[in-house]
């Protein structure tokens, strides 16, 4: 049995009463007043007694302890009806007693005498007709319901829960109903009965009833918001679907209900989280943020609506595109509670999409230490440090994954794909061939298109030209019409060594087949004109390349510079290859920007002037 604790701390003082003077109620008589004792001096009250004395009775005070001999003052004598109560205290006392030992029948049989004793104790009598229902003695569990009703006839709850037994128990819906609404009669303010009537609507599929009381429920005078929170929640069980989207006339009817509980809650936490979560799960995030941000004035409170309330603000801020607001509450959490990872995990993604990857890798080093077991972490932040230059940082946080989880093959190819973009090619080679052993043997599905990319590109890297062919072919031959970064990667490749040119330029064609506007195969065609000798072609290839990328490039750059210096416009050449210098450092491009700068000296030189 579920130890029952509703209504026992209102009940403790009258326990301990019942407990303590029982028997001497059982036994009162009319009581001789006492004379007072006389008082003694300040004096005499501070002078040491060798031994303490029985002070004398007084009625200006209850006797704590009384003994077999004390007489009752007629004010604590029990009439027949607190007797009973007393009792009643009593046979409660000993069935919670008896509950916590586990000595479930022995609590019950308490409980009834309780209730036959004081039948109008509601949470009581809830509790014994469950047990009764639990046990299969349903008429048991009506019948304490109804003495229940009786003795409290304005107190919904005991026909609500007759309405259930009837419903759930009996299968008796006709009836279940009429008590359903017979709690909506005794109090329409109160809204259990109106969630009775709808479930027992739903229930037998009759949707358009279900509706229906929700109409009458907004007729109620109710002036308490969880009232109205809890008509709100009805609604959206009855209107929302999954995705947060409903119909317009039925977005404007929630809105109205959770509106009418966060304006009669406005000091109520709870209630202005519920309307917070409401307008997130309905798709109107900005609608949230003035109810999460009212709940956040409203206290603390271990509701669970109050749970990550900063979070949730905080992801709210960020849907309305307020990033400054959503990582200054989210480091606020952090502040409160430094050891949710999933605090740190979003404060990361928020830094990185402000571009200050500095602070982002803080808190994904903060995310992976408290939260080891996600491999996502390792990669994520091995990503990071390959993006901040920190190579052998990388290298060891995927070395750490790949003894962590030597059962995921994707640790195992992320592990060589973090060696290749280290520059340690060698290595990074026999990485991706151990990867690519135990997925044969154990994991053969992810020896894909993208994994075959994804070697070819290593091996490119490391100078193996003719292996990296080998493998994109693969990749190109697993992903069909879908291989378009393959296609374009090995064309560029060949373009890039002087390798099978014509073969090189229709893998860049078939490329942007699939994706016209693409940058990176705009830049491989210019490339591949270039090489060609076609340069007006060339030219207007990169142009398209640079202006179909979100970002200056510095190989499309410096492909530019090549296209122009080829057609003799020297000055527009120094100026790309300059941009591509700003944006990536480059000896390369260095040397042809010099050997730019001393052509353009030299040509300018007067006649016979002798170069220095």
């Amino acid at each position: 049995m579920k130890p029952l604790r509703v209504g026992i701390f209102q009940w403790s003082g009258a326990i301990i009463f019942a407990l303590l003077f029982l028997p001497t109620a059982r036994a009162a008589k009319p009581a001789t007043p006492v004379s007072a004792a006389p008082k003694k001096s300040a004096v005499a009250r501070s002078k040491p007694v060798a031994k303490p004395a029985v002070p004398a009775r007084s009625d200006e005070f209850a006797d704590a302890y009384p003994g077999g001999s004390s007489i009752t003052p007629p004010d604590l004598a029990l009439n027949d009806d607190g007797g009973r109560r007393a009792e009643a205290l009593a046979s409660f006392a000993r069935g919670v007693v008896a509950e916590d030992n586990a000595e479930a029948e022995i609590a019950m049989e308490a409980y009834k005498r309780a209730l036959a004793l004081d039948p109008g104790y509601i949470e009581l009598a809830l509790k014994v007709a469950y047990e009764f229902a639990r046990k299969n003695d349903v008429p048991g569990g009506i019948q304490v319901l109804k003495d229940a009703a009786k003795a409290a006839p304005k107190d919904p709850r005991p026909v609500v829960h007759l309405s259930q037994l009837y419903a759930k128990h009996l299968k008796k819906p006709d009836l279940a109903l009429k008590y359903a609404e017979q709690a909506i009669a005794i109090d329409p303010a109160q809204f259990t009965g109106y969630l009775a009537v709808y479930e027992l609507h739903v229930a037998t599929g009759q949707l358009k009833k279900a509706e229906e009381i929700i109409d009458r429920a907004e007729r109620s005078k109710s002036s308490d918001p969880k009232f109205w929170a809890q008509l709100g929640d009805l609604t959206t069980r009855l209107f929302l679907k999954e995705d947060g989207t409903s119909e317009p006339q039925h977005i404007e009817r929630m809105n109205a209900l959770y509106r009418r509980a966060a304006d009669l809650g406005r000091d109520d936490a709870v209630i202005q989280a519920k309307a917070g979560d409401y307008f997130v799960l309905s798709r109107q995030v900005k609608e949230a943020i003035p109810f999460y941000l009212s709940a956040l004035k409203g206290g603390v409170s271990d509701d669970p609506a109050l749970g990550n309330l900063r979070e949730k603000l905080a992801r709210a801020f960020l849907i309305a595109e307020e990033k400054d607001r959503a990582i200054e509450m989210l480091e606020s959490v952090v502040d409160e509670n430094p050891t949710r990872f999933e605090t740190y995990e979003l404060l990361g993604e928020l830094y990185m999409q402000k571009g200050n990857n500095e602070r982002a890798l803080v808190n994904f080093e903060q995310t992976l230490l408290l939260d080891g077991a996600s491999a996502e972490n390792y990669l994520r932040l091995a990503e990071l440090y390959l993006k901040l230059k920190r190579s052998d940082k990388a290298v060891d946080t995927m070395r750490q994954a790949r003894a962590k989880f030597p059962d995921v093959p994707q640790i195992g190819i992320s592990f060589a794909v973090t060696l290749s973009q280290a520059k340690r090619h060698t290595e990074a080679m026999t990485a991706f061939a151990e990867a690519k052993a135990d997925a044969e043997q154990n994991h053969n599905e992810v020896l894909n298109a993208k994994f075959y990319l994804q070697y070819g590109a290593a091996a490119e890297q490391a100078g193996l030209i003719d292996r990296a062919a080998e493998l994109l072919r693969e990749s190109i031959r697993l992903d069909g019409a879908n291989a378009a970064e393959a296609r374009n990667y090995l064309g560029y490749m060949w373009v890039d060594n002087d390798k099978n040119l014509d073969e090189a330029g229709g893998l860049i064609r078939k490329a942007l087949e699939s994706d016209p506007d693409n940058g990176a195969y705009l830049d491989s065609l210019g490339w591949f004109y270039l090489k060609k000798g076609e340069y007006e072609r060339a030219l207007k290839e990169l142009t398209r390349a640079l202006e179909n990328l979100k970002a200056e490039d510095a190989v499309v750059l410096d492909h530019l510079g090549e296209a122009c210096h080829a057609l003799g416009k020297i000055a527009e050449a120094m100026s790309y290859w300059q941009k591509s210098l700003a944006v990536e450092a480059n000896p390369k491009v260095s040397e042809k920007l010099d050997a730019a700068k001393q052509k353009v000296t030299k040509s300018s030189a007067p006649p016979g002037t002798d170069e220095k």
